[in-house]
């Protein structure tokens, strides 16, 4: 499980279960304003997340991309490309996907 700072922990939006009760509606409708996430705490120990939908959507998109097979021996194997110098400059790549400005 991933650890998370407790200078990144007090930077984030918390609320309390009996809040959270009182006032879900408030806290859905500023969901999207208040960066996305609120920590959800229990006697004052941080429980659970609540994440706005778009967030949510976008993670479990990246959990698919990841366990599919052969997914991190691909990145391991473009990885090695890099590492020896075979890769394309990020100009090139701007260039081939016509991103440049």
């Amino acid at each position: 499980m991933q650890q998370i700072s407790l200078s990144d922990m007090l930077k984030k939006n918390f609320i309390g279960a009996d809040d959270l009760r009182r006032d879900l509606s408030g806290i859905l409708d500023n969901m999207p304003r208040k960066g996305n996430q609120v920590i959800i705490t229990q006697h004052g120990e941080p429980k659970a997340i609540l994440l706005d939908l778009n967030t949510y959507l976008e993670l479990v998109d990246i959990q698919e991309d990841t366990v599919q097979p052969g997914y991190i021996d691909s990145l391991y194997k473009e990885l090695d490309v890099v590492k020896k110098g075979k890769g394309i400059s990020h100009e090139k790549l701007m260039k081939k996907l016509k991103l440049d400005a």
